[in-house]
């Protein structure tokens, strides 16, 4: 995945099978004629980089080292192949974030308007190399201008933008009653996307109280600790006995999925970020047809009505994601931020490839 004939840049690659990663110089990346060359300033650590750390079940048959990681970041341009130079569209210079999902443009989903679940999807980071670097090469058509957002925000507006689409699909916010299970990174954010969106009540569920914190922050209007508080009962007598209107369940635990149907009302939606390690039980009579409840799987963001939604929202001053950002490591630090995550009291972790932090 390396390329040979180009000079060294310092980047975070799995080198091999196994747990850990290791800070390498390798070549740096060639940019073709409709690539773009960003020169990375912030990237994101995410759920899925622990994985590839701790080289799970889910890595070990994803995966083919050596691969730089990372698949959240913002950046300057700093060159332009010749046909993406040609469309006019971007510029040396420009501050740009991008969709890290590589599409095939040609499949059923990609041609239906469902390209976030393309069935060749290549993923920045996981299937070809990522944004843990100095510089990554991306398609012109997967990169946006950031046009006045702060860069640091740019570096989290993927899993910000997982958040506005779990939010957001179904186009029942206004109003509405607002559960959202797990307060990680991306449940903290739609905590705040579902205030900018006008749910007149906002209810967060966590077991950590360093996530409820960071909910409330977001603009939670209650917090629940679902290990001394009943939240299907609290939700109920916060609704007048109906349930909320929308559950936004981003632990992907059993006991969430328990919780989100229970909790939502008589023809409610529940919309399934968080990503399960083993299969559910649920009861589909009772839980789901009786109840007449809509559910949807969220896979990243819808390419790319989510990401105008998130500009709109951002540019707008209705969203501001940075109280989720708790630390801030040089790529050399990897490893602290691994540990700061896994001991539960890091909210959004931010790599700071300029070395100002």
């Amino acid at each position: 995945m390396f390329y040979a004939d180009h000079s060294p840049m310092r980047a975070l690659v799995k080198v091999a099978a196994g747990p850990g990663m290791e800070v390498r110089d390798v070549p740096a990346p060639a940019c073709g004629p409709s690539d773009v060359m960003i020169r990375v300033h912030y990237a994101g650590v995410c759920g899925t980089d622990l994985h590839i750390w701790e080289w799970d079940a889910w890595a070990s048959a994803r995966l083919k080292p050596p691969v730089i990681i990372g698949h959240e970041f913002a950046g300057e341009i700093v060159e332009l192949g010749s046909e993406a130079r040609a469309e006019g569209l971007l510029a040396v210079g420009d501050r740009v974030t991008a969709e890290g999902h590589i599409v095939c443009g040609h499949c059923l989903p990609c041609r239906t308007g469902d390209a976030h679940v393309c069935r060749r999807t290549r993923i920045i980071g996981v299937d070809r190399d990522g944004a843990f670097a100095e510089l990554i090469a991306m398609p012109a058509s997967n990169v946006m201008k950031l046009d006045g957002i702060a860069t640091e925000i740019g570096a989290i507006m993927d899993p910000t933008g997982n958040a506005v689409h779990t939010v957001l699909e179904g186009g029942r916010v206004t109003g509405s009653a607002v559960l959202v299970l797990g307060c990680g990174p991306i449940g903290c954010f739609a905590v705040g996307v579902a205030r900018a969106a006008g749910a007149s009540l906002v209810i967060a569920s966590d077991l950590n109280p360093t996530r409820l914190d960071l909910a409330r922050k977001m603009g939670a209007h209650v917090t629940l600790d679902p290990s001394h508080e009943d939240v299907v009962a609290r939700c109920r007598e916060l609704t007048g006995g109906d349930g909320v209107d929308l559950v936004c369940e981003m632990s992907g635990h059993p006991t969430g999925h328990q919780t989100a149907f229970a909790a939502a009302r008589l023809g409610g939606r529940v919309n399934f970020l968080g990503t399960p390690s083993r299969p559910t039980e649920v009861h589909f009579a009772r839980d789901v047809i009786f109840k007449g409840l809509t559910l949807y799987g969220v896979t990243g963001r819808r390419m790319y009505v989510t990401w105008q939604q998130m500009f709109r929202l951002l540019r707008a001053g209705q969203l501001d994601p940075r109280p989720v950002i708790t630390h801030r490591f040089g790529l050399e630090q990897f490893a602290d931020a691994i540990r700061v995550i896994k001991e539960g009291k890091a909210g959004k972790v931010i790599l700071d490839l300029l070395g100002t932090s």
